[in-house]
């Protein structure tokens, strides 16, 4: 009687760790998107396409042709305004494995005064989705064609332990793979 009564203590204590765990999350989530929305009438942001996120939010102001990404630290909304025209590369990933990216041909700004070009890591071979089986994160690595070639990872999807990677949720990181590309694609033909 004293090992059952022991796991159904372990077992409540378990429930309620978790239990403050989702609360917290969505608190965050909550107090984040509350933020976001008053940035968007402060800033008078046209909001095309809008993703509010555990991780992050995202929106699409095509009338100014920006992209616009959010974060809370410290109770503190960060952001960053990502003109079109300074979309430089972005990379669809599962955990470190780069399955699809699109990529401006020209160099960037940073090259053309004498600096280093992506990271390697960054630009890395392509890798086939049937060869990834378990996955932990699913993101897009974005670089920003600016005087620091910036990188911003956006976490779309993060697992506590390995999923099988036929069962995940990536629609929304397809969907935002596909409004970059479709940006840097459209920026490139306007060069060229």
């Amino acid at each position: 009687m004293d090992t059952f009564n022991l796991f159904f203590v372990i077992a409540i204590f378990c429930f309620m760790v978790v239990f403050l765990l989702k609360n917290g999350e969505r608190k965050y989530r909550y107090q984040k998107t509350k933020m976001v929305d008053k940035f968007i009438q402060q800033h008078q942001i046209k909001v095309h396409k809008f993703y509010s996120g555990q991780y992050m939010d995202l929106i699409n102001d095509r009338h100014h042709r920006t992209i616009w990404f959010f974060v809370l630290e410290q109770q503190k909304l960060k952001y960053k305004k990502i003109p079109y025209e300074d979309l430089y590369y972005v990379a669809y990933k599962l955990d470190s494995h780069i399955i699809h990216t699109t990529s401006r041909s020209a160099q960037m700004k940073r090259e053309m005064l004498g600096g280093e070009g992506p990271p390697p890591e960054d630009i890395g071979p392509l890798v086939n989705k049937s060869n990834v089986k378990m996955v932990k994160e699913i993101y897009l690595t974005l670089i920003i064609d600016d005087w620091h070639a910036s990188t911003i990872d956006l976490l779309f999807v993060q697992h506590p332990f390995m999923a099988d990677a036929k069962h995940i949720q990536d629609a929304d990181a397809k969907t935002w793979f596909e409004i970059f590309s479709s940006i840097i694609e459209d920026v490139e033909k306007t060069r060229a």
